[in-house]
Protein backbone atom coordinates (compact mmCIF):
# COMPACT_ATOMS: atom_id res chain seq x y z
CA UNK A 1 0.00 0.00 0.00
CA UNK A 2 1.39 3.42 -0.94
CA UNK A 3 1.01 6.68 0.94
CA UNK A 4 -1.44 7.85 -1.72
CA UNK A 5 -3.71 4.87 -1.01
CA UNK A 6 -3.60 5.52 2.72
CA UNK A 7 -4.62 9.12 2.29
CA UNK A 8 -7.60 8.39 0.09
CA UNK A 9 -8.89 5.64 2.41
CA UNK A 10 -8.40 7.70 5.57
CA UNK A 11 -10.73 10.45 4.46
CA UNK A 12 -10.20 14.20 4.57
CA UNK A 13 -7.23 15.52 6.50
CA UNK A 14 -8.26 17.42 9.63
CA UNK A 15 -6.23 18.89 12.48
CA UNK A 16 -5.97 16.73 15.60
CA UNK A 17 -7.56 19.44 17.73
CA UNK A 18 -10.51 20.01 15.41
CA UNK A 19 -13.50 20.06 17.75
CA UNK A 20 -16.05 21.16 15.16
CA UNK A 21 -18.29 18.42 13.79
CA UNK A 22 -17.79 17.74 10.07
CA UNK A 23 -19.92 19.76 7.74
CA UNK A 24 -19.91 22.98 9.76
CA UNK A 25 -18.54 26.04 8.01
CA UNK A 26 -17.01 28.80 10.11
CA UNK A 27 -17.60 32.43 9.24
CA UNK A 28 -14.92 33.46 6.72
CA UNK A 29 -15.01 37.08 7.92
CA UNK A 30 -14.40 35.96 11.50
CA UNK A 31 -11.52 33.74 10.38
CA UNK A 32 -9.97 36.61 8.40
CA UNK A 33 -10.28 38.94 11.40
CA UNK A 34 -8.73 36.34 13.71
CA UNK A 35 -5.83 35.84 11.29
CA UNK A 36 -5.31 39.61 11.18
CA UNK A 37 -5.28 39.85 14.98
CA UNK A 38 -2.83 36.96 15.29
CA UNK A 39 -0.45 38.64 12.84
CA UNK A 40 -0.73 41.95 14.72
CA UNK A 41 0.08 40.20 18.00
CA UNK A 42 3.02 38.36 16.40
CA UNK A 43 4.41 41.64 15.04
CA UNK A 44 4.09 43.31 18.46
CA UNK A 45 5.83 40.41 20.19
CA UNK A 46 8.58 40.39 17.58
CA UNK A 47 9.19 44.12 18.01
CA UNK A 48 9.33 43.78 21.80
CA UNK A 49 11.83 40.92 21.54
CA UNK A 50 13.91 42.97 19.08
CA UNK A 51 13.88 45.99 21.46
CA UNK A 52 15.01 43.86 24.39
CA UNK A 53 17.76 42.24 22.32
CA UNK A 54 18.93 45.64 21.05
CA UNK A 55 19.10 47.03 24.59
CA UNK A 56 20.97 43.92 25.77
CA UNK A 57 23.54 44.22 22.99
CA UNK A 58 23.85 47.98 23.52
CA UNK A 59 24.57 47.32 27.20
CA UNK A 60 27.27 44.82 26.24
CA UNK A 61 28.87 47.36 23.92
CA UNK A 62 28.84 50.05 26.62
CA UNK A 63 30.49 47.67 29.08
CA UNK A 64 33.21 46.80 26.56
CA UNK A 65 33.89 50.40 25.47
CA UNK A 66 37.35 51.42 26.74
CA UNK A 67 37.26 54.83 25.08
CA UNK A 68 34.66 56.37 27.37
CA UNK A 69 36.33 59.34 29.15
CA UNK A 70 34.19 58.91 32.27
CA UNK A 71 35.84 55.52 32.92
CA UNK A 72 39.42 56.79 32.77
CA UNK A 73 41.40 56.94 35.96
CA UNK A 74 44.41 58.60 34.33
CA UNK A 75 44.62 62.40 34.27
CA UNK A 76 43.75 64.13 31.04
CA UNK A 77 46.50 65.46 28.77
CA UNK A 78 44.96 68.90 28.46
CA UNK A 79 46.99 71.81 29.72
CA UNK A 80 45.70 73.32 32.94
CA UNK A 81 44.15 76.78 32.89
CA UNK A 82 46.42 79.52 34.26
Amino acid sequence: MTDKDRRTKAGPIAPANDNNPPGTVSDPAMKARMDELVFILARMLGRQIAREEFERRLGQMDAANDNDPSNRSTPSREEPDE
